[in-house]
């Protein structure tokens, strides 16, 4: 009996020995390289709205009545050209003409000429009076107050000349404000009897007036026309501060439209703020940054709800 026991416990020793030189002959695993092992970041989606860069509004700078209309929505405008043209009421014509005039201008270009003359009589007579003074026959008071009176009469002068500097500076500033509103036709004391609203900047016409129209009456700096840049355009969108702090200007996106279908745009982070929108204490913190996307075709529309795809490791 106890030799079976030996034999028995000889046996599990030897099964024990031989399990644990093979565990240590087994080799281990390899290790996932650095480069496996590292974060990857995930894709970052939200969504965002597309803004014109630049976009200028037109204004009526009179109470009027629109004459001809010749910009339409969607049309590719230079800075300059004419979109419509209005009525000028006589009040307005007669006003710009007051305005226009220049006859301040020679007001005071008269007064200068009297300021003159006064000093050249004046002088003359201080002339006299020296002379009369070196044979004993005026007074020296008499003599320094004709050198007040020339010193008077200088410091008017140089007042006249300093209004008439800025009369005239008023009036070419007029003059090009009136060419800007009434066209090459205006003059100083002329004024057409027509006005007309010029497109502000290059670009599109993205918006009129809804009640623009030839014949209609409109009220003084009511707004007609908006005028922007369509390429390239902006894309607006809030991101939450832990994907904000995954993004850097210059990094690549891919943006679809819900309203165009099947197609891809390619655009760019291009601005990305260091303070976040208000928010509440207990709230996380939200960025509004901006993306540029080519619009060469004018396909894109401001307004259009953009869908925002970046892989912040590409």
């Amino acid at each position: 009996m106890r030799m079976i026991r030996r034999a028995v416990l000889l046996a599990v020793g030897i099964s024990i020995f031989a399990a644990t030189v093979a565990f240590a002959q087994t080799p281990a695993a390899p290790a996932e390289s650095p480069e496996r092992s590292s974060f990857r970041p995930a894709d970052i989606s939200f969504s965002g709205k597309l803004y014109s860069p630049v976009k200028l509004s037109v204004f009526l700078p009179f109470n009027a009545k629109i004459l001809t209309l010749s910009g339409q929505i969607g049309q590719h405008v230079k800075r300059g050209d004419v979109l419509a043209s209005y009525e000028i009421p006589l009040e307005t014509r007669m006003d710009e003409k007051t305005k226009l005039s220049p006859a301040n201008i020679k007001e005071l270009e008269h007064k200068l000429a009297v300021a003159d003359k006064e000093i050249d009589r004046l002088s003359a007579k201080g002339r006299e009076l020296e002379a009369m003074s070196q044979r004993n026959m005026t007074s020296q008071q008499a003599i320094s107050m004709n050198a007040k009176e020339i010193e008077v009469v200088r410091k008017e002068k140089s007042a006249v000349l300093e209004q008439l500097s800025l009369a005239r500076d008023l009036l070419t500033d007029r003059v090009e404000l009136a060419e800007d509103h009434f066209g090459k036709g205006v003059g100083i004391g002329k004024v057409p009897k027509d006005g007309i609203i010029k497109a502000p900047v290059d670009g599109y016409v993205m918006w009129m007036n809804p009640e623009l129209r030839a014949g209609v009456k409109l009220a003084k700096e009511a707004e007609l026309f908006q005028v922007g840049l369509l390429n390239p355009m902006i894309i607006r969108a809030q991101v939450h501060e832990i994907e904000a702090q995954k993004l850097k200007e210059g990094v690549p996106a891919v943006v679809t439209f819900d309203s165009i279908p099947g197609k891809k745009f390619n655009a760019s982070v291009s601005r990305i703020p260091w303070a976040p929108m208000p928010a509440a204490l207990q709230q996380p913190s939200y960025y509004e940054i901006e993306l540029t996307i080519p619009n060469p075709d004018a396909e894109l529309k401001e307004g259009l709800k953009a869908q925002i795809t970046i892989q912040p490791g590409k």
